[in-house]
């Protein structure tokens, strides 16, 4: 590898992620990397070439191939984890705030959230639409897992469930997460838990074990949103279910039963409190008005 060589290092980084089976990772990576690469024309690209005004020309590339902010957001943020790494590897001197001039932030362009009714509703079971009831609970068992990724769920091993004890590593983060069952979310695991005692699987998305088992999980995450889709029509048009809704609900019935923030963030596993808060809903004007009141109250009833 060329000491000074971008593509060669992310080359190297995504192999990394590939080795410790964080293929999600990898992909969008991957999918930076190729970015990068149409942009150049295909040639190589030194990282003395990174410069903020280089970086000003690629957001407006990507704007021009009429990519969504948090696109570009995602291609720039994993384009300056590429950098830090070789900063910290001392590949290349470190250049203060090079990426202050683009995009990195997160805009919540689409509610994910539901409301608790639909919840409720979601607890009654569909005896006439077989073929939805099983993308019915694993909706659920996702929300009462503390709203976990899709992806973890379905690459949860037997062994990661002891007792009333869930235990598992988050492939996005590589954080580690224990999650105490209640008993409606054990009786959920119990109704869609695999039957093939030979699989080390606990669900059963993984037929082939060591055969493309990424790709395996990608029909499962499609054939899920699919169903998840028809019963939203079931439900009420203005519904809108997918695999991310649990995790943005439960964190957002969380935020607005007033528990901690850095609670909340914990309890997901994410890094920072600053990621926790873009899965959170806005308030009502109603609750903001309530909260005015009651603010009002305090200071000048007597």
């Amino acid at each position: 590898m060329k000491k000074k060589n971008l593509m060669e290092f992310m080359k190297r980084v995504i192999a990394g992620f590939v080795k410790e089976g964080r293929l999600g990772t990898a992909h969008v990576y991957q999918s930076t990397y190729n970015r990068i690469l149409d942009f150049m024309g295909g040639r190589p690209m030194d990282f003395a070439e990174l410069t903020p005004s280089w970086l000003k020309a690629f957001q407006n590339y990507l704007l021009s191939r009429q990519l969504q902010w948090n696109s570009i957001s995602t291609y720039m943020r994993m384009l300056r984890a590429v950098y830090f790494r070789a900063v910290d590897q001392g590949l290349v001197s470190a250049w203060p705030r090079l990426f202050h001039g683009v995009y990195t932030g997160t805009r919540v362009t689409v509610k994910r959230a539901i409301d608790v009714e639909v919840l409720r509703r979601l607890q009654k079971p569909l005896p006439e639409h077989t073929g939805l009831e099983k993308a019915r609970m694993l909706f659920l068992l996702l929300f009462m897992l503390r709203g976990i990724p899709f992806v973890d769920i379905v690459f949860l091993r037997r062994c990661d469930l002891e007792g009333n004890i869930l235990t598992y590593r988050r492939r996005k983060t590589g954080a580690w997460l224990t999650v105490r069952v209640e008993p409606e979310a054990m009786k959920l695991i119990q109704a869609l838990r695999c039957n093939d005692l030979e699989s080390p699987y606990l669900f059963p998305f993984i037929h082939c074990r060591g055969k493309d088992e990424y790709r395996q999980y990608q029909l499962a995450l499609r054939r899920f949103n699919h169903s998840l889709k028809q019963l939203s029509y079931i439900l009420d048009n203005k519904v809108s279910l997918s695999s991310y809704s649990a995790r943005h609900s439960w964190a957002t019935i969380a935020n607005f039963r007033d528990y901690q923030q850095e609670l909340i963030s914990n309890a997901m596993g994410h890094s920072s409190v600053k990621v926790t808060e873009t899965y959170f809903q806005r308030h009502s004007d109603e609750r903001i008005h309530a909260m005015n009141r009651g603010v009002l109250s305090f200071v000048f009833s007597r």
